[in-house]
């Protein structure tokens, strides 16, 4: 595929991504009468990139690679495609939570509001719609491509040597190499729309153009360096501190404990999530602007 060919294809899916979010029906909650999302940034990323490798190391050793993915797939349906390195490529979008919901959620001290419950759950199905869309977007014009999100093998993973949870695939590792937005101190990814939002991602076997990553450092976009602590007052449960994010004091919050327990029965919600610290803070957003 021509370099043109691969710029005019990547330009189709953006916009097809974001007319089925900005269009689709099932991006709407009965309950709060609004969107779960606004309009999607989308970025593209070769498999054979080296970041890619990093992100194995970074994640841990379960972790696939875009290519690992989609071999898994192509198997586990059995069929037959012609794989390499250089014609693999990653599709990743970033869903940013809409104004209402992330408004409401600015204003709980303790625990998530439910418009932020429902779109943690209702919005997550939602995202996981959008995926099952473009892979078939993509076969219907003959390519092969697999959503490693929604694989029967994907899996999340309590890593004792870590003391962390991983995952056999990170859709925020992906975004982040696809030059979507960098880390925080949250562990989150901040984009240029902001840190609160859901992410997806596909991966498949054809030419895109790559989204230039306009960032080099990890974490080239939070303030915490400077000073910046509002994450950390905005958490209820202290999983957060200039050391960084307790992920199994944040899991306690959001699903293993007796009150999130309680909310899921209460709203009829199989996750709700907290966010708390995605909200009232310099990049809620926005990418924060560095003074001084």
């Amino acid at each position: 595929m021509s370099d043109q060919d691969a710029l005019l294809l990547a330009g189709e899916i953006r916009e097809f991504i974001t007319s089925y979010v900005e269009t689709g029906p099932d991006n709407y909650s009965p309950y709060f009468h609004d969107r779960y999302f606004d309009s999607p940034l989308v970025g593209f990323a070769r498999a054979d990139d080296p970041i890619f490798l990093t992100v194995k190391e970074q994640v841990g050793p379960y972790s696939l690679t875009p290519y690992d993915a989609l071999h898994h797939s192509i198997a586990a349906r059995g069929l037959s495609a012609d794989l390499s390195q250089e014609n693999v490529h990653v599709i990743s979008w970033v869903l940013p939570i809409s104004p209402g919901v992330r408004e409401k959620n600015r204003l709980q001290k303790t625990a998530p509001a439910p418009e932020w419950s429902y779109t943690r759950d209702r919005g997550e199905k939602f995202n996981g719609e959008l995926r099952r869309q473009v892979v078939n977007w993509l076969e219907t014009r003959g390519y092969v491509a697999a959503a490693p999100f929604l694989l029967p093998d994907f899996r999340i993973i309590r890593d004792p040597a870590r003391r962390n949870f991983t995952s056999t695939w990170s859709e925020r590792h992906v975004a982040f190499a696809c030059g979507l937005g960098t880390f925080s101190l949250t562990d989150a990814l901040i984009t240029p729309r902001g840190i609160a939002h859901r992410l997806g991602s596909v991966v498949v076997n054809v030419d895109l153009s790559e989204t230039a990553r306009p960032y080099t450092e990890h974490m080239e976009y939070c303030l915490s360096s400077r000073g910046c602590t509002a994450c950390i007052r905005r958490c209820p449960v202290r999983a957060l501190s200039l050391a960084g994010h307790d992920k199994d004091f944040c899991y306690e919050m959001v699903q293993a404990g007796s009150d999130a327990a309680a909310r899921r029965e209460r709203l009829g919600l199989e996750k709700t999530g907290c966010g708390l610290c995605q909200v009232g803070v310099p990049c809620e957003d926005r990418i924060p602007v560095k003074t001084g």
